[in-house]
């Protein structure tokens, strides 16, 4: 018992020395870490210090060294076209139960003539409505209504099928494909309004079926519809076809050629359309160019308008642009009947404020035929939201 009783007690004087050793190795250890750990902040912080301004030579290898940033991704489309599809995307990663898009469109107008007996007007020249959506993967609708005229208010309205990605197909009331004028949004025009000779030669909306395939560098159009709507009214007895072709070959040039047969009135005379198109630029700054040649039963026509407009941006808080706007047009016809014939210049100044969603635009007609139309200053202001 006396061997247990001093066993026990040795090892309890023993135990706490050991401890008391062992702490001491660890504080000192810790002591150790703790001082290298400040000397490598050190280091650190004089790094941080020359980084602040490196030298050239340091900035350009740590540049070097750095692997190439990716180019920035190209449209698969060129502006130049003109014609892009102002609905969302159909693929089905895009599809979302989301409400439909609106989109407004109002212009106010005052017409002073220069013709006595005409008189100045004011009026409220469009309050367009459109609604945009999808209704199912690949499957999209248009409703567009010119509350402006309430006896024929529908514009664009369809359905559009995207189930293949290079080919859309439209059902429905859809602006037929000739006529880069005409084609162009009335919102991005940079005239008060489009060209006498878009409006005698085109064909406006029509009812039927359209299909429409882009390419990288290519826009095919082709429809088939009842005809008559602008051009002449008929019975419907025959169908219209038009197909249109345009080359982009870089963002800011466009050439394309389009081409409409049919017939129109009661005895079926024909009625043919022939389109060359040129555009540079886009609808801020630029140029275009449309060439016709156009049958009506007997009559031949040749029509052709030169159009430049150039935006020079502006440092001010409620104008983005000057836009200063130029276009002449001419329209000729085999029975040489001069209230039909036109030449006509159109000059004018835009004061974009926010781009073409919100503008102010003066032109002033010049006739030198004394034809259809006679000497008059427009004007008008636009908003689009």
């Amino acid at each position: 018992m006396r061997k247990l009783v001093g066993s026990t007690v040795i090892l309890a004087l023993t135990i706490p020395g050991q401890v008391w050793a062992q702490q001491g190795d660890f504080r000192a250890e810790v002591r150790s870490e703790l001082a290298d750990l400040k000397s490598r902040i050190a280091r650190l912080e004089a790094f941080l210090e020359q980084a602040v301004d490196p030298s050239p030579e340091l900035e350009s290898m740590a540049l070097s060294s750095l692997p190439p940033s990716p180019e920035p991704a190209k449209p698969s489309q060129a502006p130049a076209l003109n014609t892009p599809s102002r609905l969302p995307s159909s693929v089905p990663e895009a599809y979302q139960k989301n409400p439909p898009r609106f989109d407004l469109l109002i212009q106010t107008r005052a017409d002073f003539p220069a013709d006595t007996s005409r008189n100045d007007t004011f009026s409220l020249r469009k309050a367009e409505i459109g609604v945009k959506g999808n209704i199912a993967p690949h499957v999209d609708f248009s409703l567009e209504f010119e509350t402006t005229q309430p006896d024929n208010p529908v514009r664009r309205t369809y359905l559009r099928l995207s189930h293949l990605p290079w080919l859309h197909l439209k059902l429905g009331m859809e602006k037929s494909p000739i006529g880069l004028n005409e084609l162009s949004s009335t919102a991005q025009l940079p005239f008060v309004d489009r060209s006498e000779v878009s409006d005698r030669f085109s064909a406006a909306e029509e009812l039927g079926v359209h299909l429409e395939s882009h390419w990288p560098k290519w826009l095919f159009q082709l429809s088939l519809t009842n005809g008559g709507r602008r051009l002449l009214r008929d019975n419907n007895k025959t169908k219209d076809v038009t197909a249109r072709a345009v080359w982009a070959p870089l963002e800011w040039f466009s050439l394309g050629t389009a081409i409409l047969q049919g017939k129109a009135e009661s005895e079926g005379s024909q009625h043919d359309r022939y389109n060359l198109e040129l555009k540079l630029g886009t609808n801020l700054s630029g140029f275009q160019s449309e060439f016709y040649r156009a049958r009506d039963g007997e009559l031949l026509s040749s029509a052709f308008y030169l159009a430049g407009h150039w935006a020079f941006p502006v440092r001010s808080e409620w104008v983005t642009h000057i836009q200063p706007v130029l276009r002449y047009e001419h329209i000729g016809q085999s029975d040489r009947d001069r209230l039909d014939q036109l030449k006509l210049l159109t000059v004018g100044l835009s004061l974009l404020l926010d781009e073409h969603r919100s503008k102010f635009q003066i032109n002033y007609l010049k006739d030198f035929d004394t034809g259809s139309l006679k000497d008059e200053l427009r004007a008008q202001y636009q908003v689009e939201f």
